[in-house]
């Protein structure tokens, strides 16, 4: 009876080890996939702008996901990701806000008032690129997946959406769109090149499930720093 004993006990400890080398290939490939860049040797400075906030909510999906919650989780993850390739980060929020002052009237008037403030932050900080991280909703539902936009009069601006949709399209089951030219007041206002970079659709049941979860956040914002280190590292 000893002998089947003994030969079990050989094939579990087997498959244990078997096991163990398994969970250290994958946290292996795991901690490397986590990357974005090496180290860059040239300081840059980046100003990340988490589209609305404070009085202004953005898109609202009818389970009541508010889009400003969603850019701003997004955004301190993209700032965690960029801090160890040297690259200084700063938020135009970090917190629910708007700048707008009290007694402002008229929702256009409130809306330039703080796109500006905004615009003024990445020209006080001379930040390189400017990221505008917004949520994207149609009254269809439709529509899913991710895209950026960069002012059709940039073309730096354009290498930077190219570079961090490049990255977006990445990602397991995304929608493979290209970067696309636009006219949106912040990224024709700001001094230096600026995207907006839309990661999903609120209005679209299923995708917004996933971007209320920190795993799909992270592949999101692992994409978008990855597309900004890239711009970076360009001759």
């Amino acid at each position: 009876m000893r002998q089947p004993m003994v030969a079990l006990g050989k094939k579990a400890a087997i498959g244990f080890v078997m096991g163990v080398m398994s969970l250290l290939v994958f946290s292996v490939l795991w901690q490397g996939s986590t990357a974005v860049v090496g180290h860059l040797d040239v300081n840059h400075v980046v100003m990340l702008d988490p589209g609305h906030g404070g009085y202004d909510p953005g898109a609202i999906s009818p389970q009541g996901v508010y889009e400003k919650s969603i850019n701003l989780q997004i955004a301190q993850k993209v700032k965690e990701m960029l801090h160890p390739c040297g690259i200084e980060v700063y938020l135009t929020r970090d917190e629910d806000i708007d700048y707008v002052p009290n007694g402002v009237k008229g929702k256009t008037t409130k809306k330039q008032i703080d796109l500006n403030h905004r615009i003024e932050m990445a020209s006080q900080a001379k930040a390189d690129v400017f990221v505008s991280l917004h949520v994207n909703a149609t009254a269809t539902g439709r529509n899913s997946g991710a895209e950026t936009f960069y002012h059709y009069k940039s073309e730096s601006g354009k290498q930077l959406a190219e570079l961090i949709q490049q990255e977006l399209i990445k990602i397991s089951g995304m929608n493979r769109r290209i970067a696309k030219p636009g006219d949106f007041y912040v990224i024709k206002n700001t001094s230096m090149p600026a995207v907006i970079v839309e990661v999903g659709y609120l209005s679209s049941t299923k995708e917004q499930k996933k971007l209320q979860q920190s795993w799909y956040q992270e592949q999101l914002s692992r994409a978008i720093a990855k597309g900004i280190a890239n711009y970076f590292k360009m001759p």
